[in-house]
């Protein structure tokens, strides 16, 4: 997918998202790449950067069950079923977080996003596994930890009315059939 490129408004958004994001150009990069127009506002950013939460954790969920295929020793197995735990919780606790964001309830939304940060701190990689896996591994924990701050920095956002482009005739509704997508994804790469 190619990054589109935006200006103005829709730019200033995500500045104001990234700036805080713990690691600016990444957090561009991201949304970036993922954003299918030119103009968004901030209801329209904090849905995507939930979606690409989910994708990622989902993924990581994925990457984490492949290594477990290849028949780990006891301590691995024990530290990678850990943290299989920790990105299905991920997954979870950002899809309700995302139905809470299209239901409007900030408050709820808010408190979910912040038990991100804690169910993935259990996620912990000084387990014995092939260094190039530890290092993608320990990559994906940093990049859901900038997710998790994006979500957070939108979802206050959100939630106190900052944003001047706060809803546009770009958000479109809030589906939640990707809800058994993703929910298949995992229950196949088990």
């Amino acid at each position: 997918m190619e990054a589109v490129e935006v200006h103005g408004p829709t730019q200033e958004l995500i500045n104001s998202i990234c700036t805080k994001s713990g690691d600016y150009e990444l957090c561009k990069e991201i949304i970036h790449k993922h954003l299918e127009t030119k103009t968004a506002n901030l209801l329209d950013l904090t849905y995507l950067i939930f979606r690409i939460a989910i994708e990622h954790a989902s993924d990581t969920y994925i990457f984490i069950g492949n290594i477990l295929r290849e028949h780990p020793g006891p301590e691995e197995t024990t530290g990678l079923n850990t943290c299989l735990t920790v990105y299905t919780d991920e997954t979870s606790t950002f899809l309700n977080a995302r139905h809470e964001f299209c239901r409007e309830d900030y408050d709820r939304m808010i408190i979910d996003i912040l038990s991100t940060r804690k169910i993935l701190r259990r996620c912990r990689t000084d387990f014995p596994i092939p260094l190039n896996k530890k290092k993608l591994l320990i990559e994906k924990s940093r990049v859901m930890k900038i997710l998790i701050t994006m979500s957070e920095v939108s979802g206050y956002m959100v939630k106190n009315g900052n944003g001047y482009l706060l809803s546009s005739v770009v958000t479109g509704p809030c589906f939640f059939n990707d809800v058994d997508k993703v929910s298949s994804i995992l229950l196949s790469s088990l």
